[in-house]
């Protein structure tokens, strides 16, 4: 496969969603273009604004937490599996307003109380990213919510 082949095929690749530098690499190799042809490849991505590393962690970000009502830990977990540098990581959550994670801990906490056990709750919210203390404030705000509606 041609350089131009492949940067025409990953232009395609990158409009359809935000993608990692990482995610572009792999593809790259599934391609078949050889590896020294891989940073020009990348370099003509990155200035046709096909790639955009922070704004693929900010996109990342905003979507892990308000659609799948993931915690930071759990996000910046899956940020560094695409291998983004933790000053980005950083520099991201530092835009993630506090009170929003907390609203999230609470509508998951709502959601699950009547369907799960207590146990099954806190590990479905680890799973997600939220520390103990949290999720022990969300399920006593919730608890105590319920008994006054009683």
């Amino acid at each position: 496969m041609t350089t131009s082949e492949a940067l025409q095929k990953l232009r395609r690749y990158c409009t359809y969603q935000e993608r990692s530098p990482f995610e572009v690499y792999r593809k790259l190799g599934l391609l078949g273009l050889p590896k020294d042809r891989y940073e020009e490849v990348m370099a003509s991505l990155m200035e046709e604004n096909f790639l955009d590393e922070y704004r693929f962690a900010e996109a990342y970000c905003q979507g892990k937490l308000n659609q799948k009502y993931w915690a930071p830990y759990r996000i910046s977990i899956g940020l560094r599996e695409h291998r983004i540098p933790k000053v980005t990581i950083d520099r991201i959550f530092n835009q993630i307003p506090q009170k929003r994670v907390e609203e999230n801990a609470l509508y998951l906490t709502n959601r699950w109380f009547s369907s799960k056990t207590k146990e099954q709750l806190k590990a479905a919210m680890q799973r997600r990213g939220y520390s103990f203390e949290m999720i022990n404030r969300a399920y006593q705000t919730v608890e105590e919510e319920r008994k006054s509606s009683l």
